[in-house]
């Protein structure tokens, strides 16, 4: 993993501790939530499917602070070919059986394949992008969390998005959620983030 360049700020890949790694196995429901969708384990990968258009969600059991990043590798299964999402700082309403609040993030997702981070419940805060393209079938290995109200999402170590949230969610769960889609997901950790302020500024180039 390599350094994450945010504007103002650098996050530390090597000195960002890992604080959990998850189970993806036959004993997923030790460190996982089931919420919705259908969610099972093959070959060492989580595998979540929700058909209806709506959001499946698999959170961690545990909750964590503020300032952690989810860090995973994940695909859709064809013919599935969009809504490889995650969610971080989610919250659980258990009234009405779906997330009160966190940060969604993901790829090919949106209704027409953009790539990007939104805050839940749907506000009008978000960030989307149609310059990255996930190839659905292909592992990725994405990267998504905030510091502070610094949101962020990484594909392959390429910074896809940034939000930042002046009202930002404070801590909670993390996990998945495929939107009427079908993926799976192996190799989750958390890490804490360690970040260093960028002092940036422009010399001439001419």
């Amino acid at each position: 993993m390599k350094d994450i360049l945010l504007l103002g700020k650098k996050i530390l890949a090597d000195q960002s501790k890992v604080l959990k790694r998850f189970r993806t196995g036959e004993d997923f429901l030790e460190d996982w939530e089931d919420k919705g969708g259908i969610w099972t384990s093959e070959d060492g990968w989580l595998v979540g499917a929700e058909r209806g258009n709506r959001g499946g969600i698999l959170l961690s059991r545990d909750s964590f602070a503020d300032d952690v990043m989810l860090i995973f590798t994940a695909a859709s299964i064809l013919p599935a070919t969009r809504d490889v999402n995650a969610v971080y700082r989610a919250v659980w309403d258990e009234e009405e059986n779906y997330l009160k609040s966190g940060y969604v993030s993901g790829l090919n997702g949106w209704y027409d394949h953009k790539s990007g981070i939104e805050r839940f419940p749907e506000n009008g805060l978000n960030a989307t992008t149609t310059l990255y393209r996930y190839t659905p079938g292909q592992k990725v290995r994405l990267c998504t969390g905030a510091v502070g109200g610094h949101n962020f999402l990484v594909a392959d170590d390429t910074l896809i998005c940034e939000l930042i949230d002046p009202n930002p969610v404070s801590g909670g769960h993390v996990g998945f959620s495929p939107y009427c889609t079908k993926l799976r997901i192996k190799d989750v950790e958390v890490r804490q983030i360690y970040a260093e302020k960028r002092n940036q500024n422009y010399q001439p180039e001419f």
